[in-house]
């Protein structure tokens, strides 16, 4: 999922968190963990490619077309998600703690629904028995799936009777 993507759902959440909650610092931390979630991609591209070739548009572009070989999202794992959980509601016991645990949720379960992976890709323990291996994580005909299917936002929506095109063989 791309960060624009994010950015717009963390903005959602964090907002439903503050009108339900009352909890600016749970809406807050709510909207940061929806987002800085993602900073483990830059493991992955230094792994890749190295300090000395960064740039921020290789860095997305890079992460959007996963390129990598070794996927190690260390961040992105129900695991911790879990752990997070537990934390929140059982210890830390305060707003702030809560509020990240539901952006940090919310930011996988977005990704395992938009990205072209398998539904165990988000278990750090199944990438850890495979070695991190980018093929079995995120796999090429997946991937391929993912990259040709229709998409809603991009497709032209008619605005006039002259725009829509009528099936063959039904004209007037």
């Amino acid at each position: 999922m791309k960060l624009h993507h994010h950015t717009v759902l963390s903005l959602a959440a964090s907002g439903s968190v503050y009108i339900f909650s009352s909890s600016f610092t749970a809406a807050l931390a709510c909207f940061l963990s929806g987002i800085f979630i993602d900073l483990d991609h830059f493991l992955e591209y230094f792994y890749y490619f190295g300090f000395h070739r960064f740039s921020v548009r290789g860095f997305f572009r890079a992460a959007e077309d996963h390129v990598y070989r070794k996927f190690f999202l260390f961040l992105h794992s129900y695991e911790l998600a879990v752990i997070f959980w537990f934390l929140s509601l059982a210890v830390i016991r305060r707003p702030w703690a809560w509020g990240f645990s539901l952006g940090f949720t919310l930011h996988i379960i977005a990704d395992q629904i938009y990205n072209p992976c398998r539904p165990a890709s988000y278990i750090l323990s199944f990438r850890l028995r495979h070695r991190f291996d980018g093929d079995r994580i995120f796999p090429r005909e997946i991937q391929e799936r993912y990259r040709t299917r229709p998409r809603f936002w991009t497709r032209k929506i008619p605005v006039s009777r002259q725009d829509v095109q009528e099936p063959e063989g039904q004209g007037k």
